[in-house]
């Protein structure tokens, strides 16, 4: 091959060469751009599979990297809510909820930073859980929230207990909602059971089981779930066989001037665990007074201590305490002796609410109850449950049977 040959050969591999690394250099430079990009959270689109492969890959880390610091909880909205994983800041609002006492169970109280006003009243949480009076009070739902106290609280999340039975209930819930979500607090919403058509006890037990989702204590959740339910289950058996006609008619009065009906969890209880009859055929919060008592002649008298505890004496003596008592004595079940009364969170789903269905049953099947003595339940339950100490235990039972104003 002579020289000329030789150099014009030599000349085209270095040409070829050249562009070849030109190309490579202009790929990579490119992939190095796309990978920066998506590092700031802008979006690329790029037909370079493996770019695409790339991006998709740190999408996945990325996604990984959230599941390990939030998680994902379904609420009884059926909302899919997004909470940190641990949560350590919670905020409480209103007041017949039982998700106060469950966190005292659970020993994380201490996360608690704010509540709902009204729970700062009731004698019974200000015995489990003493620090109550020191937790920030953020107003009320029914009332007005403070929705800076609830911003300088920080929370990680707010859960509320909602009681809602109308559409308008239901609107005024969502408003705080997404107020609170414009806040960038999250919110994770539970529901009252009589806040349903058709209360149901099993709604208690999805309350306590998005309790344990929130605060990764989903053994602790079932637990519980299956202690209470063991005095459920205790009391359905004992009294379903009661013929229909065999069953008393009960009247659910509730402190100061209530009665029940069929569309409330208490009723629920009554017809459905306990086995009695509701003397009220429909309705939830009912206006009563002592004539309308003695129109309605009922066989027991139930009285639940929603405004303030009152005993069987009282009724039966003649108190004028909420009512006026001494107008009701020609009233069948106080002729008859078949009153029977709840304390103060023994009456609503609460933690204590199986005691207050022995107290319920007992009062109607006093024979099929004869073994058992719901004073001596109730003592058990707080040692149980709370872990409580004697000196604790007599606190709980005097403030159950507390009178005035609970919540």
């Amino acid at each position: 091959m002579n020289l000329k040959k030789l150099v014009s050969l030599l000349l085209c591999s270095a040409l070829i060469i050249t562009v070849s690394l030109s190309g490579c250099t202009s790929k990579s430079v490119e992939s190095n751009e796309n990978i920066n990009t998506q590092t700031t959270g802008n979006t690329v689109t790029n037909k370079n599979t493996q770019t695409t492969e790339n991006t998709a890959s740190t999408e996945d880390k990325v996604s990984t990297k959230e599941n390990n610091e939030y998680i994902t909880v379904k609420d009884m909205w059926d909302r899919e809510v997004k909470i940190k994983k641990d949560v350590n800041r919670v905020l409480l609002l209103d007041f017949t909820g039982a998700y106060l006492e469950i966190m005292k169970i659970w020993d994380i109280d201490d996360k608690i930073v704010g509540v709902d006003s009204s729970q700062k009243k009731n004698a019974f949480l200000k015995v489990i859980c003493p620090r109550i009076d020191n937790i920030t009070g953020v107003g009320r739902t029914w009332e007005g929230l403070n929705y800076e106290a609830i911003a300088a609280k920080n929370p990680d999340v707010v859960i509320i207990r909602a009681y809602t039975t109308s559409k308008e209930d239901d609107e005024d819930y969502q408003k705080i909602i997404d107020r609170l979500n414009e806040m960038g607090i999250p919110v994770v919403l539970l529901l009252h059971p009589t806040s349903y058509d058709n209360p149901n006890i099993n709604t208690m037990w999805q309350e306590i089981e998005i309790m344990g989702k929130i605060f990764n204590k989903e053994k602790e959740a079932k637990d519980l779930i299956d202690y209470l339910d063991g005095y459920v289950q205790l009391i359905r058996n004992r009294t379903k066989d009661i013929p229909e006609d065999e069953r008393p008619r009960v009247l659910l009065y509730g402190t100061p001037d209530y009665m029940l009906g069929t569309q409330t969890i208490q009723s629920y209880f009554l017809e459905e665990i306990v086995h009695g009859k509701n003397i009220l055929e429909s309705g939830r919060w009912i206006k009563t007074s002592p004539e309308e008592i003695l129109r309605l002649n009922p066989d027991v008298i139930i009285a639940l201590g929603h405004g303030g505890y009152i005993s069987p004496e009282d009724i039966c003596t003649g108190k004028n305490n909420f009512i006026n008592w001494k107008l009701v004595q020609n009233a069948k079940a106080i002729k008859e002796g078949k009153v029977g009364s709840l304390g103060i969170t023994e009456w609503w789903p609460s933690i204590e609410c199986p005691i207050g269905l022995l107290r319920e049953a007992k009062t109607l099947y006093p024979e099929k109850f004869a073994d058992i003595d719901p004073d001596e339940e109730e003592i058990k339950l707080y040692r149980d449950i709370y872990g409580m100490s004697d000196e604790e235990v007599k606190e709980a039972v005097k403030a159950q049977r507390a009178i005035g104003e609970t919540h």
